[in-house]
């Protein structure tokens, strides 16, 4: 019954901060003018400051109950050095999307933006987004959830438990902000319930082989950026702008096939060798 109540916190202190997060980012723009930056980064303070106390200390009680405290936890800032490990997997798997979009004709590259169009915005999402999003998420989602779960299923099983608990988190905080009157925050749709749960897959495959959360949150965040400012021409400042064969076509090859299935395919082969490795 305990590590059931452990998992269902866990799970309801993302949903609630996320929901929060929006809440108080809508009052905020609302009542006191807020712009769109201020808002986000009021959205992420708020998601950071109420899901990243409440989890450590989860994590303590969980740690308690089960008798078993790693030597070095998942969080440890002495592994902080793969949070680059997950950014520049992410960004070469997206580079050499690029390359093969470009090289098959589904994609032509116009031009190169320089840095001064470009690099404030992204410096400003990147910490805003790192705040509301890459580390909340990562700390409760992969690490939190999914530990509870190994302690009660085998790996396969709670990397499959995780993902699909991750999916839920925003199908809530969509209910219950169209419940209190609030505009949606995500368009729910089978494209992004498939990206969800190949990002969920991924993104956990990434802490395993690392043995680091940090992996996972270098990695998510990196795909955030790119996703915003490389491959979505539509966001703001970017960092290229291209023609596309199909509409639609370089997003779903670069952001889903070379980066979160990319992601996956790698890790998996890195699990494998390892495994391989453990038994000669």
């Amino acid at each position: 019954m305990r590590w059931g109540v452990l998992l269902l916190a866990g799970w309801a202190t993302i949903t609630g901060g996320l929901f929060l997060g929006s809440l108080t980012g809508t009052v905020v723009a609302e009542q006191f003018g807020f712009t769109r930056n201020y808002r986000l980064l009021t959205q992420g303070l708020v998601m950071t400051g109420v899901v990243v106390p409440i989890i450590l200390c989860l994590y303590q009680y969980f740690y308690r109950i089960t008798g078993v405290k790693p030597k070095k936890v998942i969080y440890n800032w002495k592994k902080a050095y793969h949070f680059f490990t997950g950014m520049l997997l992410a960004i070469g798997l997206a580079f050499l999307g690029i390359f093969l979009a470009t090289s098959l004709g589904w994609i032509s590259i116009e031009k190169w933006h320089t840095p001064d169009q470009w690099l404030i915005a992204l410096l400003v999402n990147m910490g805003i987004a790192f705040l509301y999003e890459a580390l909340p998420e990562e700390l409760a989602l992969r690490g939190f959830v999914f530990d509870i779960l190994r302690y009660r299923f085998a790996t396969w099983a709670a990397v499959l438990l995780q993902t699909l608990l991750f999916l839920s988190v925003p199908l809530t905080t969509t209910l219950l902000q169209v419940l209190i009157g609030l505009s949606p925050g995500n368009s729910i749709n089978v494209g992004y319930i498939m990206l969800i749960l190949l990002f969920g897959i991924c993104l956990q495959l990434l802490r395993l082989w690392t043995g680091s959360l940090w992996t996972a949150i270098g990695f998510h965040l990196a795909y955030l950026e790119i996703t915003r400012f490389v491959v979505n021409n539509n966001y703001g400042p970017s960092i290229l702008s291209y023609h596309e064969s199909f509409p639609g076509l370089g997003v779903l090859f670069i952001s889903l096939g070379m980066i979160v299935v990319g992601g996956i395919v790698v890790s998996l082969f890195i699990l494998g060798m390892k495994r391989l490795l453990q038994k000669n």
